[in-house]
């Protein structure tokens, strides 16, 4: 069944190839055809053809594209192209050149249809097929996927952040943290919009590690984890409920109502320590440890930074790992039953430098503030991090977004 499946997906894709050479080969005589009667530049074509600017920068994108899929991929939808051809004919254009363009279209359009049922199927096996377009690809569904559960969901953010601080604490058998997590633009789009969160603070039976406040204080609700000269949720705000003997459940109320400079959106940020708890070196069943987070509520921009002090880790490379979470829940991402789990992304781990200079977050201005106020909290010596960022816009809803790296023997 796999090999069939796989000659199926080969002759599909050798059969677009095909029909790609011959719509670049008619869509280069149309172009060329113009230009001999002195119609080179993309305003006159414009002009001439009754198109607009976006599709004649498509058309002649396709036109220049060396590569069949390419041109496939860049080739305007096919009422741009009717309406091309309508332009052409309008203007006189050579019938047999028309003719040419008019059969590569039809003959595209019927194995669009034929095979994938309409374009926007044929562009996502196209994403997979070009590489250079999977960005784009991505980038456009995921905006719709962000519209649409803001809409359902009745809460959006501009900003989810998680960061987090790694450094050596003397004498202790793993390395300690500092967490940082930041809901930031918050705001409801209907009025029945809640905002919920989920997490744990709770330390397992016979676990090495603790987990308190900045301050050291022990947690029992959200509040006590919140960083007062940061956040604009008072506390009052935060209702905390325990559902199981691990996982906590925030919300948040008050939230302002729509988007507007008289409603701005309002920023959650809180912070914890967590002592003792990052290995310093691999396990037999932990080969990586990192930071990383999920992509609730939903938010314009999804960002997980991870700070190593210079002593933590030095040569390791930083991966990013995402996976769906909607049927098993959280990932470790050491779990080889998970593996199928992790979606096949673009996204990718930026290297930030070193030192406080580094500390810059365009989407939230604080940013320095908060880490250099958290590093003296937390008695970390700014000077001596390295950073790492993963800048997701418009993640998918619910999935867990981490920066992972490999541990030492």
């Amino acid at each position: 069944m796999l090999m069939i499946s796989e000659s199926r997906d080969t002759a599909l894709r050798q059969r677009a190839e095909l029909l790609g050479r011959k719509l670049q080969d008619a869509l280069s005589t149309l172009v060329s055809e113009l230009g001999r009667r002195g119609v080179r530049d993309q305003r006159s074509i414009r002009e001439v053809l009754q198109l607009s600017q976006p599709v004649v920068s498509r058309l002649l994108a396709s036109v220049r594209g060396g590569d069949p899929l390419t041109t496939l991929n860049s080739v305007p939808g096919q009422e741009a192209l009717r309406q091309m051809l309508r332009g052409a004919s309008a203007a006189d254009v050579d019938r047999d050149c028309t003719t040419k363009v008019a059969a590569a279209v039809d003959e595209l359009g019927h194995f669009i249809d034929a095979d994938f049922g309409d374009r926007a199927a044929f562009d996502a096996v196209l994403s997979d097929w070009v590489v250079e377009s999977r960005g784009a690809f991505e980038a456009r569904h995921k905006a719709a996927a962000f519209k649409a559960m803001s809409a359902l969901r009745g809460v959006q953010a501009d900003v989810v952040l998680s960061a987090g601080i790694i450094f050596p604490t003397p004498g202790a058998e793993n390395f300690s943290s500092v967490g940082i997590d930041a809901l930031l633009g918050c705001r409801r789009t209907r009025p029945s919009g809640l905002l919920r969160n989920v997490g744990s603070w709770f330390v397992p039976p016979g676990a090495h590690h603790t987990v308190t406040s900045l301050e050291g204080r022990p947690i029992a609700k959200a509040s006590d984890m919140l960083l007062a000269g940061f956040s604009t949720v008072t506390p009052d705000l935060v209702e905390t409920v325990q559902h199981s003997s691990v996982f906590v459940e925030t919300t948040i109320s008050g939230l302002p109502l729509g988007r507007s400079d008289n409603a701005p959106g309002v920023d959650y940020v809180c912070g914890q320590l967590l002592s003792n708890f990052n290995r310093r070196r691999r396990s037999s069943d932990s080969s990586t440890a990192g930071i990383g987070g999920h992509a609730e509520p939903p938010c314009e921009y999804f960002i997980v930074d991870v700070w190593l002090h210079d002593e933590v880790w030095p040569d390791s490379r930083a991966e990013v790992h995402i996976f769906d979470t909607v049927v098993r829940g959280a990932a470790h991402p050491n779990d080889a039953a998970r593996r199928n789990d992790r979606l096949d992304m673009v996204e990718t781990v930026q290297s930030l430098g070193s030192g406080p200079d580094a500390f810059r977050l365009p989407e939230y201005p604080r940013y320095g503030e908060l880490l250099r106020h958290v590093c003296a909290v937390a008695g970390v010596d700014t000077a001596r991090l390295r950073g790492f960022r993963c800048k997701i816009r418009y993640p998918i809803y619910g999935s867990q977004i981490g920066i992972e790296f490999e541990l030492p023997a």
